[in-house]
């Protein structure tokens, strides 16, 4: 039986992957498009959150980052690549983890320890408030975002695993 801290990083990985195809075939101007309350641009947001879940896996699972902080937008293919990794590597954390442990970050301003669980839930909002702002800026462009809440997840068929 599946944990809900698995079943949510599965859910997040879905969503992550069906918002990202829905990016798949965007002209430049679209993917460069941005309204007020979002993050940036569709692909500043993209990177972000590739950039991010690369961190928190780098955090959780103390491998190295599959993304850079550095790095440039990916493309949709190489983020969801990215992204089918570190969802991966999210799941297992729920399934094999320890949440209750301590985590190290080292950051310009000093050293913080967190639980990891606090990690693995900011982990899943981030990417849902990002998610977010991708479906607000295509909903603008005129594009119809996919349906990524738990109610689809569980149509889909895959809240049974």
């Amino acid at each position: 039986m599946s944990s809900t801290l698995e079943h949510l990083f599965r859910h997040n990985r879905w969503a992550n992957r069906l918002m990202l195809e829905a990016c798949r075939g965007l002209s430049e101007a679209d993917l460069d498009a941005t309204v007020a309350g979002t993050y940036g641009s569709i692909r500043d947001t993209i990177t972000h959150l590739v950039r991010a879940e690369s961190g928190y896996t780098f955090r959780l699972n103390d491998r190295p980052r599959i993304f850079g902080r550095e790095e440039p937008y990916p493309g949709v293919d190489r983020a969801l690549e990215v992204l089918s990794q570190t969802g991966e590597a999210l799941e297992e954390v729920a399934r094999n983890d320890d949440l209750m442990r301590s985590v190290e970050i080292v950051t310009d301003e000093g050293t913080e320890h967190y639980p990891a669980f606090v990690i693995a839930l900011q982990a899943i909002n981030h990417a849902t408030d990002h998610r977010s702002h991708i479906a607000t800026i295509l909903t603008q462009l005129g594009h119809q975002p996919p349906e990524i809440d738990l109610w689809s997840y569980n149509e889909a068929g895959l809240s049974r695993t």
